[in-house]
């Protein structure tokens, strides 16, 4: 079972992707409210929400400051940014507060499925847009510092990972199975003493990988 949270001021959307989601017999919405203030009224009895959708645009406390108590009161749970902004200054800012993932509202419904089960599954999720602007955000490899301890095709998953691919699209891009990608990258995160994909990705765009 997939337990999401929903925070989204419009109603309309609000109620069109809870609606869409609970349609999945594997998800269930534990709330859904309309800004970080309601949010905070809620009783969270459910520490085992997976997910969190959230705009980051709500009125009075944004989304990008909220994160941190969202983080408090679920800190199992990925963070995946619903928003109308693909500017590089909220998928930057979003993805340093902690969100898993940045997908853009104009995405299909179905896309927003599969994103939170990315992100779920492997880690985190980027939409090809923000995914670019974090590349171009970079002045220099971020992995440049970390290539020595890595094999060729550990730096080559790396550098498709950074550019937003999916394991499975890694996995097609390289002619090798997902498990293949999987196991190689459970190496990487030993050598870089990191725990999971979402925070990798976070150390890449903060260029603090050592």
């Amino acid at each position: 079972m997939i337990s999401i949270g929903i925070i989204e001021d419009n109603h309309f959307q609000l109620n069109n992707y809870r609606e869409f989601l609970e349609d999945f017999q594997e998800c269930k919405v534990v709330f859904a409210c309309r800004s970080m203030e309601e949010f905070r009224t809620l009783p969270h009895r459910a520490p085992d929400v997976n997910a969190i959708l959230l705009d980051i645009s709500l009125p009075g406390e944004s989304g990008i400051n909220g994160m941190e108590d969202i983080r408090r009161i679920y800190p199992d749970a990925k963070i995946i940014v619903l928003s109308g902004h693909d500017g590089k200054e909220y998928v930057i800012e979003s993805i340093m507060k902690g969100a898993s993932g940045y997908i853009i509202k104009t995405s299909r419904l179905m896309e927003i499925y599969h994103s939170i089960v990315d992100t779920i599954n492997q880690g985190g999720t980027l939409s090809p847009r923000a995914a670019h602007l974090l590349i171009d955000h970079v002045s220099k490899d971020p992995l440049e510092n970390v290539k020595d301890k890595l094999t060729r095709r550990e730096y080559e998953l790396l550098q498709l990972l950074k550019e937003g691919y999916t394991y499975k699209e890694m996995a097609e891009k390289l002619y090798v199975t997902v498990f293949t990608v999987n196991q190689h990258l459970k190496k990487v995160y030993q050598k870089l003493n990191v725990a999971s994909k979402s925070e990798l990705i976070s150390k890449i765009w903060s260029n603090s990988l050592h």
